[in-house]
């Protein structure tokens, strides 16, 4: 049985250590920004609206830079974390991950993504059962109304895309491991947003679609070559701080295996005549 927790979130001065970091990274991009790399923090800091042709003030490119490094970073970790979990639990999903790391790959890179569809729908399943960011908070800007509750103005929202990932009137069997749910071909009947790991709407997490590219590879390159299977008799049990995390870790054995090299074009080809 895993079970969760959701204590107030803590604070502590690693907090404003990365703050100051990040301020000075942004500071010294301002000083000299033609000899500064083309990377994502260029692309923000050059970023114009469409519509009225302003940038980011400095404050929100910080927070964009931070919402960034804490997708690619805790974020993916927390779901991988939960991932490995699942897989050493459910060996029938294992397997077809496998299959699939075993047909379309060889060393997975960025181009490879569009292919790992199973890959995929098995981190995203993860993220439904185990979502990273348990709870979302919002601030309304005017009074409203949700199912008859008055809702003030500047009040705060909780979302819990904990319970709505496990609603059993939005999801078949809610609490099963089934990445199958992710097919194309099944996602048709599910609520626009009963699914909402990143959030949803325009404040959807920005990090999202490179959270996800990074889980993708590196899942499938550890997939490839281990095994990782949990401490025999082991609790896991969830707990609810920043991101959705096993609160006594997760002890796992790497079994190593052999990697299974899909067929090069040059293996279909005629011998050369000598």
């Amino acid at each position: 049985m895993v079970t969760i927790e959701c204590p107030p979130f803590p604070r502590s001065g690693i907090f404003d250590e990365f703050d100051v970091k990040v301020d000075e990274l942004l500071t010294e991009r301002g000083r000299t920004p033609e000899a500064e790399p083309k990377d994502l923090l260029a692309r923000l800091i050059s970023a114009r609206d469409s519509e009225t042709g302003g940038g980011m003030t400095a404050k929100e490119v910080r927070d964009q830079v931070v919402t960034i490094f804490m997708a690619g970073h805790e974020i993916t970790a927390q779901a991988l974390s939960w991932t490995f979990y699942l897989l050493s639990q459910h060996p029938d999903v294992e397997g077809k991950l496998h299959d699939e790391l075993a047909a379309v790959l060889g060393t997975p890179r960025y181009e490879d993504l569009a292919r790992l569809r199973y890959t995929r729908m098995v981190i995203e399943e993860t993220m439904r059962l185990f979502p990273p960011a348990h709870t979302i908070g919002r601030q309304p800007l005017g009074e409203d109304q949700v199912l008859g509750h008055r809702i003030p103005a500047g009040s705060t929202v909780l979302i819990l895309p904990w319970l709505l990932h496990r609603k059993p009137t939005l999801w078949e069997n809610p609490n099963c491991f089934d990445p199958e749910r992710f097919a194309p071909e099944h996602t048709a009947p599910h609520p626009r947003f009963a699914y909402i790991p990143f959030g949803a709407g325009p404040r959807i997490c920005i990090g999202a679609a490179f959270a996800m590219a990074e889980a993708m590879i590196i899942l499938a390159t550890a997939a490839q070559r281990y095994r990782l299977r949990l401490k025999p008799g082991f609790a896991v049990e969830a707990q609810g701080l920043i991101t959705l995390r096993p609160r006594h870790g997760l002890p796992m054995t790497l079994e190593r295996r052999t990697m299974r090299r899909p067929p090069l074009e040059a293996d279909h080809l005629p011998n050369p005549q000598m």
